[in-house]
């Protein structure tokens, strides 16, 4: 499959209206700034301390503790925790219902290209953390926030006749949001109702019903620039094709501070990520990464494959079809998610371990592939969740997109471990001789210099990025204080160990 099939275009731009975020101009240089310029640049320290706003109340990045932007859900939520030394928050600008909290965290690299993230929070909770009162210390407060969507929770009975593709879009222009996809349409027209549920709760609903073919799964989610996104995640599983090019970052806005403009510090690059130590002060580089396994808790809710059963009004049989997870089936590559393979041989219960669904009735008022569909994406974007990493990125790569694919390139440099992966094939002690020493210029044809490292290529791959957080980071910090990157990377392949 080509790069361009498994891009996710805009079809619609969003019209939401955010609320107006001011800032004091101090670095144009124009009459409104009082006739102050100055070489560095304020807006810029946005790309390592976010800009927050609550009812005019900003929340200055020496009292900001704590802070972290999520995108793993259906919508983007914020929690941050600050000192309100001077009482002035408490006092004047503490929250009422209703009231937002404003986020400006500025891209790296050209905005014409890489857009800022500005998002408007409803305030779902505040949480004193202790001081203030009769003590002398400041009080700090936990801050939680959901994505502000005017009308995203309200209820309403609404129908959409169409495909679900353009449904979901239908819903998306209604509620000001941009609409994105990587598939054109899908093979599902039909009357879809909400009956007085959320818009929420109607999006995920057709969702989870929608339908294409039997080689694709759906989902959808809000993106942080507001996008309402429905993809087809399988297409960007699979180790094949050659990496694509895309942009490179300095570690943060310091790089350039007072250097002229930020494209400076911007190049091309490979499209991957590496914990190689050359790459460090880069957007590319992995300052730590976690390897991810869930596959027992998911086989044993899920089982390896789950029988869809309804009774078919227009047929008068009953029906029961499994749906079997997709796989890959990469050259050179093994299905990390059946089950234990012996001598090329899938060993265990996994043809036995299998799930019912019954589902009612199913009649001429759906979709053919109504009920079949709701299993096939339940049970492929669970099973997607079972093996992967997650990794950290010292600095945030605006070219990072959720439900994206990215190429991991994985070193060891700890010399036990060194010595352990390059042992000869017949060394009985060599627990793996798929991993192997990476040759540079100055190593090459050798067997004894190991000094950059070997390739560790079971956990070499491309990945796909199901989720990504934003957060802070204070203090002495490996890599420097400032907001940083964490990616959650999944995979269904793996290299065979032997």
């Amino acid at each position: 499959m080509s790069a361009v099939e498994r891009n996710i275009l805009t079809v619609v731009e969003p019209s939401i209206e955010l609320d107006e975020l001011e800032m004091t101009d101090v670095e144009s240089g124009s009459e409104n700034s009082d006739g102050t310029t100055m070489k560095e640049k304020p807006s810029k320290f946005s790309t390592m301390i976010p800009l927050i706003k609550i009812n005019s109340y900003e929340v200055q990045g020496d009292r900001l503790e704590t802070f972290i932007l999520n995108c793993t859900g259906f919508y983007p939520t914020c929690k941050f925790s600050f000192f309100d030394r001077d009482g002035m928050f408490t006092a004047r600008f503490f929250p009422k219902d209703g009231d937002i909290i404003q986020l400006f965290i500025r891209s790296q690299g050209n905005e014409t290209t890489f857009k800022p993230i500005r998002i408007d929070f409803t305030v779902e909770k505040i949480t004193p953390l202790g001081g203030g009162g009769a003590t002398d210390t400041s009080s700090e407060l936990m801050v939680e926030g959901r994505m502000h969507v005017p009308n995203l929770f309200t209820e309403k009975v609404q129908f959409q006749d169409n495909t679900s593709w353009n449904s979901l879009l239908a819903i998306a222009e209604e509620l000001k949001l941009g609409y994105a996809s990587n598939v054109e349409d899908t093979a599902d027209q039909q009357i879809w109702t909400n009956p007085y549920d959320t818009a929420q709760k109607f999006i995920e609903d057709i969702t989870s019903n929608s339908y294409l073919n039997d080689d694709t799964f759906l989902t959808s989610y809000i993106d942080p620039y507001y996008y309402l996104t429905f993809v087809d995640a399988n297409k960007f599983f699979g180790m094949e094709d050659d990496l694509e090019v895309s942009q490179m970052f300095q570690q943060n806005a310091m790089d350039t501070m007072g250097s002229g403009d930020q494209e400076d510090s911007e190049s091309t690059f490979p499209n991957m990520l590496s914990n190689q130590l050359d790459l460090q002060g880069t957007a590319r580089y992995i300052s730590k990464y976690q390897q991810v396994n869930n596959s027992g808790k998911i086989s044993k809710n899920n089982g390896y494959k789950r029988y869809t059963q309804y009774w078919d009004l227009n047929a008068k049989e009953f029906i029961s079809e499994f749906v079997d997870p997709i796989t890959s089936n990469t050259p050179g590559m093994v299905p990390a998610t059946k089950g234990r393979t012996i001598n090329g041989e899938v060993e265990g219960p996994v043809n036995d371990q299998v799930k019912f669904k019954f589902l009612g009735t199913q009649g001429d008022n759906v979709h053919d592939n109504y009920y079949y569909a709701s299993i096939q994406n339940f049970q492929n974007l669970a099973e997607i969740n079972k093996l992967g990493m997650t990794v950290e990125l010292d600095t945030i790569n605006p070219a990072i997109l959720r439900y994206s694919r990215i190429y991991c390139h994985m070193m060891e440099t700890a010399q036990m471990v060194k010595g352990t992966l390059t042992a000869p094939e017949n060394d009985e002690n060599a627990p793996n001789d798929s991993v192997r020493r990476a040759e540079t210029p100055d190593n090459a044809g050798s067997d004894t210099n190991n000094e950059f490292g070997v390739v560790n290529e079971f956990l070499s791959g491309f990945y796909v990025i199901t989720g990504i957080e934003y957060f802070l980071t204070k203090g002495p910090q490996p890599g420097g204080a400032g907001l940083k990157q964490r990616l959650h990377l999944r995979r269904r392949e793996v290299t065979p160990s032997t």
